[in-house]
């Protein structure tokens, strides 16, 4: 125990249990709290101020109540990752104790268990759960995501060739008609997969074969209006045939155990149709991307590409301009055309 007069006022500080601390130890310490306040400092003060310091999870549902769920995209799935990921780890922790390094170790070990654009996510929530706590005044350090340097990530441009469709449609045939539907209307519409999963009856127009995706429910935070191909119209009416012949329809057109009554995440279902494929490397999001490569293929613009897709940037839609081959290949043949006329002048 230290005895100190500390700005007029004597004061009595723990500095250990013996249990703890050698001899040698405690005069250490209690050496290093007589500096401290020598120098105008107050040991018992910050102590104190410590363990009122919030903790990281606290911090992160201050931003998660006022700004998150109000003024960002996704705010769920962001709280899910972080759920995943963070939380477990480094929740109970003071905010002044996540550190920079602390935080770069647990990026690489994201990236090494998950992957790297995962990593770099969740570095990209946490910075601004510290950015407005500092704002708001519910921290008082510094963001120690300024320390992280991203990993650079290459963009997947995997779809099914001609022969993998096959074998899809195939393995997805064995499938049992709610599951069979989801991945086909995975393919037929080209929406991501939480779009397709919370899909809801009220959103379809069958007069003129369009689904509105709410701003809500979007990616880029903005409305998304699909136009519904006929072999999409046909597994909808399908699935409202089933759903009208139930005793309580449902708001969705995939109902399930998941959040909110529709479809929890069909991974099982999906290992399943992989096998049947033979095809590993192959992600469910690869079914959005083989809509567009073949779109893409066929002579559609990059504009259109990504209007069907709902892609808010052009560096989204750019890995689909290597296979817009047709009017490449039309300026090529008339360039040709022009030099080989020079042959008989």
């Amino acid at each position: 125990m230290l005895c100190r007069k500390v700005n007029g006022i004597w004061l009595r500080m723990k500095i250990g249990r013996t249990t703890d601390l050698t001899v040698e130890e405690a005069r250490k310490e209690a050496l290093r709290l007589n500096s401290l306040i020598a120098l105008g400092g107050n040991p018992y003060a910050e102590k104190q101020a410590a363990r009122k310091e919030l903790t990281f999870r606290e911090l992160y549902e201050f931003y998660y109540c006022q700004h998150a769920l109000h003024y960002t995209k996704r705010p769920k799935a962001n709280r899910q990752t972080m759920e995943l990921h963070v939380l477990p780890v480094l929740g109970n922790l003071r905010g002044s104790e996540l550190t920079g390094e602390k935080l770069r170790k647990l990026h690489f070990k994201i990236a090494e268990n998950s992957s790297k654009s995962t990593a770099n996510r969740v570095v990209a929530i946490i910075s601004p759960v510290f950015n407005f706590c500092i704002k708001h005044s519910y921290y008082n350090g510094t963001n120690p995501c300024v320390a992280i340097q991203k990993f650079r990530t290459k963009s997947r441009d995997r779809f099914l060739s001609p022969e993998e469709l096959n074998k899809f449609f195939d393995a997805v045939q064995k499938e049992e008609d709610l599951f069979k539907h989801f991945f086909l209307m995975l393919l037929y519409t080209g929406a991501r997969k939480s779009n397709v999963l919370s899909m809801k009856w009220v959103d379809l127009d069958f007069q003129i074969n369009r689904w509105r995706i709410a701003e809500s429910e979007t990616k880029n935070g903005e409305v998304n209006v699909i136009p519904l191909c006929e072999p999409a119209i046909e597994i909808l009416k399908q699935r409202l045939e089933k759903n009208n012949a139930l005793a309580e329809p449902s708001l969705y057109v995939f109902p399930g155990e998941g959040e909110g009554g529709y479809l929890a995440d069909p991974k099982r279902a999906f290992e399943r149709v992989r096998k049947r494929m033979g095809v590993m490397d192959f992600r469910m999001h690869d079914l959005r991307r083989t809509l567009g490569s073949y779109m893409a293929i066929n002579g559609a613009s990059l504009p259109i590409i990504g209007k069907a897709l709902n892609h808010k940037s052009q560096i989204s839609t750019a890995i689909y301009a290597r296979l817009s081959q047709a009017p490449v290949l039309d300026a090529i043949t008339t360039a040709v055309t022009m030099i080989k006329s020079y042959k008989t002048k």
